[in-house]
């Protein structure tokens, strides 16, 4: 494996540019990615391989063939790496995400391939392997979408319902916020909190939430729960809804707000994945994104436009 060329990450897009500025160090960096122990054959673990014209990595033994975007979700697609990785780069480097329009722009490419690729983007940054939150958590609801007539707060109809938790670190006397997670639900009943909360934070945490009696049942699954009164929520959830403001002008400002009830649950977790990794250099948020991208199963548009992931 050649280590030198993860010694570094790009700074800014002119460093990354100069590093990535042909089809070869993109498949360079790709193959170090995927195979950085040295080849090997997924059909019969040969070792040794031929490259051929069209860039396929041939098994000398089985003769199968191998591409570097094969099982990834870069599969199947025509689009050079390099077009691949500017993507990657723009998606986590703009801090306000960005849209499909100006993705397009900036690439050169169609419209429906700039959204499906934002689309493969969101869904690959959610890390399945992430572990809960822990220590002091704090979980609300808020809801995204624009003004409407009707009933407002917990029992809309007409907006998108979303579940928050937030980790509350201390360090030197001060408290800031650590790591958060963002879920989409239909109803704010005890079922779908406690669920989230359950799929989301250590049984070991302090859980704070309002008085909402939806989050009566922590205490049954072995949460220490305590419950905040009206007066003090706004002094007390302070961290919390600052992320949630961020949250609605990135919607508003990146989106316009036009956000479908069947993607906005990967909206949110393209935020989370950014938000998470705020400390991160972004060429070091670029790698993991590349990461998530080779490691997410292939997707096909059809996996992506008919399924309804909203509990």
């Amino acid at each position: 494996m050649d280590k030198n060329i993860f010694l570094s990450f790009p700074k800014n897009s002119v460093e990354f540019d100069e590093r990535f500025s042909n089809e070869e160090s993109c498949e360079a960096f790709l193959f170090e990615k995927r195979w950085g122990d040295g080849f090997t054959c997924s059909h019969c673990q040969h070792t040794e391989y031929w490259k051929d014209g069209r860039g396929n990595y041939i098994c000398k033994k089985c003769e199968h063939q191998h591409s570097l975007k094969a099982g990834t979700i870069m599969h199947s697609s025509k689009k050079p790496l390099k077009v691949w990785f500017k993507a990657i780069w723009l998606f986590t480097v703009s801090k306000r995400g960005i849209s499909a329009k100006e993705l397009q722009t900036q690439l050169g490419v169609s419209y429906p391939t700039a959204w499906l690729w934002l689309q493969k983007l969101r869904r690959s940054s959610l890390d399945e392997e992430r572990k809960k939150l822990s220590g002091k958590v704090e979980v609300d609801e808020f809801y995204l979408g624009g003004k409407h007539k009707g009933k407002q707060g917990r029992g809309s109809e007409n907006k998108h319902k979303v579940v928050i938790a937030v980790e509350k670190l201390e360090y030197k006397g001060k408290e800031y916020v650590g790591r958060i997670r963002l879920k989409v639900v239909n109803s704010c009943n005890s079922e779908n909190l406690t669920q989230f909360v359950l799929d989301n934070v250590q049984v070991e945490a302090e859980v704070d939430t309002d008085k909402w009696t939806g989050y009566n049942k922590l205490r049954e699954n072995d949460y220490k729960h305590s419950a905040t009164k009206i007066s003090d929520y706004d002094l007390e959830f302070k961290g919390l809804h600052n992320i949630v403001s961020l949250i609605k002008r990135w919607i508003l400002g990146t989106f316009q707000g036009r956000t479908s009830k069947k993607h906005i649950q990967w909206y949110l977790e393209e935020y989370v994945f950014r938000f998470n990794r705020r400390s991160f250099n972004i060429g070091k948020k670029f790698d993991r994104a590349l990461d998530f991208a080779i490691i997410h199963k292939p997707m096909k548009y059809s996996d992506i436009v008919d399924k309804l992931e909203v509990s």
